[in-house]
C-alpha cells in the first residue's frame, strides 16, 4: 500500500518536516520519561521510559541526518501509529492522554503532506485509536471516547489541509508571477536567463542555441503620441504574434521596457536568422491597432549563435544585442547577425 502512494507521503518541505518531527518527537519522548516516573506500575514504566528513549534517539538522528530517503519520510507516521499502538497495548492505557498521542502523527501529517496522505494517516491513526480504546475499555466508554478523539483528529486534520493547501495555491501564485510578465506574459529574465544556461550547457543539441534580441522601432514616439497605454497594448500585440509564431521548446522573454529576447535552443545559426526573417515578415504583416486605430510598428532585431559566436550567457547577450544595434544604425525594420 505504501509503495503505491509514495509522492502524497512526501512532505512538502523537507526543511519544515524534519523541524515538525523532532518537535513532536521530543514532546512525545519527554511527556513518556517524566509520567513513566509516577507510574506504579515498573513493567509500564519501563516500557514508557524504552519507548521515550528510543523515540528520543530517532528524533536526534532525523535532525542531524544530512540527508533522509523518501522511505523513512512514508514510514514516519506509521511507525510512530504503531509505536503509540503497541505502547498503549503492552501498558494496557486507554486513557485519555494515551489516546492524545494518536494526534501528533496526525498532527504531522496535516501539516506536511498533501491531502490523500494525510487522510491515509489519519485513517490509520483512527484505526489504531480503536483497536487501543476499543480492546481495553466496555464498549459504553468506548463508543464516546472513540467518538470525541475521531472528532477531534478529523477536525484538526481537515482544517490543517485546508490551510496548507490556500498556502500552496498562493505559492503557485507567486511563482507564477515571479515566472511571467504581468503585462505580455513572456517569462521574465531571471526565467530566461535560467533557460539560456541550461541550452548553453550543451544538454539539448549540438545544433547550439540562437538569441535573438528584439526592439520596436520608435516606441517612444507611439507613447508620446497616443499614450502609454497604447504603448502596453502594442507590447502585448507584439507578445501574442510571437507566441504564435515559434516552437514550444523556444523561450520568449520581455528584458525590460520594448525590449525582447527570443531564445532558439537546439538552432543554427542559419535556421535561427531564417526563423527570425520570418518572424519579422509576419510581423510587417500584422495590423497593430489601437482603439480601432491603425497603428504603424515596425520591429529591428539581432541575432547572435552559441557556441559560433559566444562561449557564455553574457557574450551571447552582448553579441546579439551589438547585432540589433546594428539592425537599427542601418535603417531599422530589419534583423543584423553579429559578425
Amino acid at each position: 500500500m505504501l509503495h503505491l502512494l509514495p509522492p502524497h507521503l512526501q512532505p512538502r518541505d523537507v526543511t519544515t518536516a524534519t523541524t515538525t518531527t523532532f518537535v513532536l518527537a521530543w514532546v512525545g519522548a519527554l511527556t513518556n520519561l517524566v509520567f513513566s516516573v509516577l507510574d506504579t506500575d515498573l513493567v509500564g514504566a519501563g516500557i514508557a521510559v524504552t519507548a521515550g528513549l528510543l523515540i528520543a534517539a530517532a528524533a536526534l538522528w532525523i535532525r542531524r541526518a544530512k540527508r533522509i530517503p523518501s522511505s523513512v519520510w512514508t514510514a514516519i507516521p506509521f511507525v510512530a501509529i504503531t509505536a503509540i499502538l503497541v505502547v498503549d497495548l503492552a501498558t494496557h492505557d486507554a486513557s485519555v492522554q494515551a489516546q492524545l498521542f494518536f494526534l501528533f502523527p496526525v498532527l504531522f501529517a496535516a501539516v506536511q503532506l498533501r491531502r490523500v496522505g494525510a487522510i491515509v494517516v489519519t485513517t490509520a491513526a483512527l484505526a489504531a485509536l480503536i483497536v487501543v480504546v476499543g480492546s481495553q475499555l466496555p464498549f459504553t466508554e468506548a463508543g464516546p471516547a472513540i467518538g470525541y478523539m475521531a472528532a477531534v483528529m478529523t477536525t484538526t486534520s481537515v482544517l490543517l489541509v485546508l490551510a496548507g493547501e490556500r498556502q500552496d495555491r498562493l505559492i503557485q501564485r507567486l511563482q507564477q508571477l515571479a515566472a511571467a510578465d504581468p503585462l505580455t506574459g513572456l517569462a521574465t529574465r531571471n526565467v530566461l536567463d535560467q533557460a539560456a544556461r541550461s541550452a548553453l550547457s550543451g544538454a539539448n543539441s549540438d545544433s547550439g542555441t540562437c538569441l535573438a534580441l528584439l526592439d520596436i522601432d520608435n516606441f517612444k514616439t507611439i507613447n508620446d503620441t497616443h499614450g502609454h497605454p497604447a504603448g502596453d497594448a502594442v507590447l502585448v500585440q507584439l507578445a501574442t504574434r510571437l507566441m504564435a509564431g515559434t516552437r514550444p521548446t523556444d523561450v520568449i522573454g520581455r528584458l525590460g521596457g520594448d525590449e525582447i529576447a527570443l531564445l532558439l535552443p537546439a538552432c543554427t545559426l542559419n535556421d535561427g536568422s531564417s526563423r527570425l526573417h520570418h518572424l519579422l515578415d509576419q510581423l510587417r504583416q500584422h495590423r497593430f491597432r489601437i482603439d480601432d486605430i491603425d497603428v504603424p510598428v515596425t520591429v529591428s532585431a539581432g541575432i547572435a549563435h552559441a557556441p559560433t559566436q559566444a562561449n557564455d550567457l553574457r557574450e551571447l547577450y552582448t553579441a546579439a544585442d551589438t547585432a540589433l544595434y546594428q539592425a537599427k544604425r542601418s535603417g531599422k525594420d530589419q534583423m543584423a547577425v553579429w559578425r
